[in-house]
């Protein structure tokens, strides 16, 4: 069987120039989970990503502005919860969840617009000493 139209195959982009590796297994750059191995594998990766320079400049950008990466792997450098680089991935220690720093979150873009304006929130009393729902 001779086929007489052959249909061109387009040519696929290998998997790293479509998504850096770290959008695959984001756990892996998570630096309250995981160990060492995993961390080092993480940072090699970063090294060969085709984005490592944007996400380089984006990194000193958000550490330029006090918003610097905490408790990840970023742009192949290490930082622990406090947000200071972390020289040495054998000594890290994970921290326990109940000391974590809370969750900040990171604007890259201007601050959505509510178009609603907010109503105040009625002020709350509690009165100590007295049985809830009691009318004497």
């Amino acid at each position: 069987m001779t086929l007489t139209h052959a249909h061109p195959v387009a040519p696929v982009a290998p998997k790293s120039a479509q998504r850096p590796p770290c959008a695959d297994l984001p756990r892996d750059w998570d630096m309250d989970t995981g160990t060492p191995d995993t961390w080092r594998t993480a940072v090699r990766l970063c090294q060969g990503c085709p984005l490592l320079t944007q996400c380089r400049q984006l990194a000193q950008t958000l550490t330029a502005r006090g918003d610097g990466p905490r408790a990840m792997i970023w742009a192949g450098v290490a930082y622990d919860a406090a947000g200071k680089v972390v020289e040495n991935l054998e000594a890290h220690r994970v921290v326990s969840a109940d000391h974590k720093r809370p969750i900040r979150i990171v604007r890259n873009g201007p601050r959505p617009m509510c178009s609603e304006t907010v109503k105040a929130t009625p002020k709350r009393r509690i009165v100590l000493g007295q049985r809830i729902g009691s009318h004497s």
